[in-house]
């Protein structure tokens, strides 16, 4: 950890002196992942390449969809022709594809036209919050009556009021103003050991005209573990000003695979028997759910019912820390997790569609229907405003019955839980101001501007580098929204209906309008005057041209001192 004054970028930063200003930087504010415990000996590691230059790949995707628009980086394990895989990551962070000796297993974006239409944004593997107070017109119904005529201005605008926020991106509507918009990326880097990825994205309501503002942001861990195990880790934090906005419904992962290239399916019991996919959901219910506890945490997808068949694991684990978290909640501690987890494991559009215009599945070309085995983990954990959340699985590429052996040595490995990060060994970052501009490096003797945290320190609130792509115009801001076209709405909620206070405030924001570069995170500030001497007010440290005026949605923040 580096505590204290800054003294150069040797001693501020120890990653190397080839590391660039800004990599230094993202790689600061990447450090808050839990450390890794999946391990395999140095003889079955194989070789980990990894590179953010776009090649195109022999996967088929839906037509008219183009890969370059979704890259970012790509993650290649060289191993065996069992276990060897590449996995590529999109510009939400999102992993949107996967290739191993089973071909493509992530299916192919196949969604249709108009406002279905989303490539890579839902059938990726992504994390996914559900804010369940405020999602849909259904939570208003529940809370109280609402007059005829209230519903009715609510269902008119053109705004959706659904509120679920995507660790991908967002749908392309009819109006094709946007070709994609996935979630921005405001930090990246390699691992230090050159075996994993790490992304920072601000998560997006995936209806571009919507009602919610998004106070999400997703870290995001791929690794490369060796021997065909893959090491998925997402840490996310709710920044939200407001304390109603909690996310209650969670998918850790949302993600599945191609039905054509693996489509037999088997879910381990309890006793880490394999039992087949249907044994736990029936064709009578397809779409529901079963406890991760009457499971034995993991399940596998293959190409055939063989033993050496090629096959790709999923290990989710069996909510090791539920009853810990539930005698936390009862002491009346901070705590997590509420309830069980549970699974859901389907064919999307079966039996329906399989038995009609796509009974030719396994003939027909693959990137021509859904071709989508859905896997939903939804682990009942809690994301209250202030606070991070994590959470660890892993994807195993090998043969089946080692993929199997594998997933069940996993299990214990799948970890969860808040994560708090401390203000005395969280370091502060500077930010440099020449010409009223934030640079990444300054000559020899500048001073910084102001020095903000790491990390999402208790009672903090991200600052972002934003770029008006219409003037150029570069401002330092806490708002998200600030580019992004709105408008008050008049939804005539009554002030006696519970969520009057939300709704009376809201407007519609059009992000498919948005004229906006979100080009990085720059720390967290305080929001409330801390003890001591050194720390500032950002528009008394800022200038204004480079901090705007502060207001609801723009606040005003203290920096962190340096000692």
């Amino acid at each position: 950890m580096i505590i204290g004054i800054f003294v150069s970028l040797l001693t501020l930063f120890p990653f190397g002196l080839n590391s660039t200003a800004s990599e230094i930087t993202d790689q600061q504010m990447l450090d808050v992942f839990p450390p890794t415990v999946a391990a395999t000996e140095k003889s079955q590691r194989g070789n980990t390449l990894i590179s953010l230059d776009y090649t195109p790949s022999t996967s088929l995707w839906a037509e008219g969809l183009d890969e370059r628009q979704v890259f970012h980086a790509q993650i290649q394990h060289d191993q065996n022709e069992n276990n060897s895989f590449t996995l590529r990551i999109g510009k939400g962070g999102q992993v949107y594809s996967l290739r191993g000796p089973f071909g493509e297993s992530v299916p192919p974006s196949c969604t249709g036209e108009g406002p279905s239409r989303s490539p890579w944004n839902d059938e990726v593997w992504q994390f996914v919050t559900v804010c369940s107070k405020y999602n849909g017109l259904k939570a208003i119904q529940q809370s109280g009556d609402i007059p005829e005529s209230t519903l009715e201005a609510i269902t008119a605008i053109p705004y959706k009021s659904t509120f679920f926020i995507h660790n991908s991106g967002a749908y392309v509507p009819d109006s094709r103003t946007i070709n994609n918009l996935y979630c921005p990326m405001l930090a990246a880097s390699q691992t230090n050991d050159k075996r994993g990825y790490r992304s920072l994205t601000w998560g997006l309501v995936p209806q571009v005209r919507t009602i919610h503002r998004s106070p999400v942001l997703y870290y995001n861990q791929v690794r490369d573990i060796g021997n065909g195990i893959i090491e998925l880790t997402w840490v996310v934090h709710n920044f939200s000003p407001r304390d109603d906005i909690v996310f209650d419904f969670l998918n850790a992962p949302w993600g599945g695979t191609r039905h054509t290239s693996l489509p037999y399916h088997a879910i381990s019991s309890p006793d880490n028997t394999l039992k087949p996919r249907d044994a736990f959901f029936p064709d009578t219910k397809p779409g529901g759910t079963i406890s991760l506890r009457k499971t034995g945490g993991w399940k596998i997808a293959s190409a055939s019912k063989d033993e050496d068949s090629a096959s790709l694991a999923l290990v989710f684990g069996r909510d090791k820390h539920l009853e810990e978290q539930q005698a936390k909640a009862e002491r009346g501690e901070p705590y997590s997790q509420r309830g069980g987890g549970v699974l859901r494991d389907f064919l999307a559009h079966y039996p329906q569609l399989y038995n009609g215009i796509w009974k030719d599945w396994e003939t027909r070309p693959e990137n021509s229907f859904r071709n989508y085995d859905v896997i939903e983990m939804i682990p009942n954990l809690t994301l209250r405003p202030g606070e991070s959340i994590w959470y660890r699985s892993f994807l195993v590429v090998n043969q089946r019955n080692d993929a199997a052996a594998l997933a069940q040595s996993l299990v214990k490995d799948v970890d969860y839980g808040l994560l708090r990060f401390s203000t005395t060994d969280t370091p502060r970052v500077p930010v440099y101001l020449v010409d009223n501009r934030v640079v990444e490096t300054a000559a020899a003797g500048t001073q910084p501007a102001v020095h903000l945290f790491s990390r999402p320190v208790p009672g903090s609130h991200p600052v972002f580098l934003l770029e008006d792509t219409q003037t150029g115009h570069e401002i330092i801001s806490t708002d998200l929204y600030r580019f992004v076209p709105s408008e008050p709405l008049a939804l005539h909620l009554s002030q006696e209906h519970p969520k009057s206070n939300y709704y009376s405030n809201a407007r519609g924001y059009s992000l498919d309008k948005h004229h906006c570069r979100w080009k990085r995170l720059l720390g967290f500030g305080l929001i409330a005057q801390p003890n001591g001497n050194g720390s500032q007010l950002l528009s008394t440290a800022l200038p204004k041209n480079v901090f705007p005026t502060p207001d609801t949605t723009h606040l005003d923040l203290w920096s962190a001192a340096i000692e």
